[in-house]
């Protein structure tokens, strides 16, 4: 996202610098700052529950990636439909009582478990993006614009539950793998490149680049889940729903031992994001 809807405070953008796409106002694109976006990664290698680092490498890294992206979303209907609504992702995916109504065994229950069993909420995401100064709840100038992101932004537990990889390091480097060729954002790749490196020197016999490629491969291979509407989706089995878009599940990453995903990349700071969202939910209210 731009650094106009990063800010804390709206930094207003005169007209003659507002592109128009599709018929929504779009901000100018942010500088490309790939020092910024190094340390970020560095420091989620150091713990890759410290998801704010992501934002901070794609953010750093996204240059005109955002409006290319944006053009392409608005070109389809459902893409419209979410902007123009909106279609407020991040309530669908928080109405835990709606999805557990839905069928056992449906993409919605299984999204429900994963993001119980984790101890995770959409809301954790987007307080991870506020961390690195993106802001998806103030006001902005660019409404429409950031819709696209803050759909974007929820749908990454999501997507973890569509390709079937964990939240263990390797699976989170295998569903960014699959993210970066849905998006083509340049942060996502650097995060791999160096997230792969890392690895390697824990495991080095370990299938964790073939792991990692079969993730790009099926994310070539895979319908653009951007213009699916999310909740259809929601309601279908979940192999019908991969079925849909083209999604098989990943052989090589499933079968890496389970003791050796499970112990790749040990986080060395002592709260991971769900910590954090338990410390929050336990500050007593002003």
């Amino acid at each position: 996202m731009s650094a106009s809807n990063a800010a804390a405070e709206i930094e207003v953008v005169p007209p003659e610098d507002i592109e128009w796409i599709n018929g929504f106002a779009t901000p100018p694109a942010p500088p490309v700052r790939p020092f910024h976006a190094f340390a970020a990664v560095l420091k989620l290698i150091r713990n890759k529950e410290d998801t704010r680092q992501v934002f901070e490498a794609v953010s750093a890294l996204s240059g005109g990636n955002g409006k290319k992206l944006f053009r392409r979303f608005t070109d389809t209907p459902y893409g419209r439909r979410v902007i123009s609504e909106p279609v407020k992702l991040e309530e669908i995916l928080s109405d835990r009582d709606a999805l557990r109504a839905l069928p056992e065994g449906s993409l919605g229950r299984a999204y429900l478990d994963f993001m119980e069993g984790g101890n995770l909420t959409a809301d954790g995401l987007i307080d991870a993006a506020e961390e690195a100064g993106i802001d998806f709840r103030g006001e902005t100038q660019f409404e429409d614009y950031r819709r696209l992101f803050l759909h974007l932004d929820v749908s990454h537990d999501l997507w973890h539950v569509l390709t079937g990889y964990g939240r263990d390091a390797l699976g989170e480097l295998c569903n960014l793998a699959y993210t970066h060729t849905q998006t083509r954002n340049p942060g996502f790749r650097l995060i791999i490149f160096i997230g792969l490196i890392a690895q390697k020197l824990e495991q080095p016999v370990a299938p964790l680049m073939k792991a990692v490629a079969e993730g790009a491969h099926i994310g070539r291979n895979a319908k653009w889940i951007l213009e699916y509407d999310i909740e259809e989706l929601l309601k279908l089995p979940l192999d019908e729903a991969r079925r849909r878009l083209n999604m098989p599940r990943p052989e090589i990453y499933n079968a890496v031992p389970d003791e050796i995903k499970q112990n790749l990349l040990k986080p060395k700071s002592a709260q991971t994001q769900a910590e954090r969202e338990n410390l929050n939910e336990a500050q007593p209210v002003a």
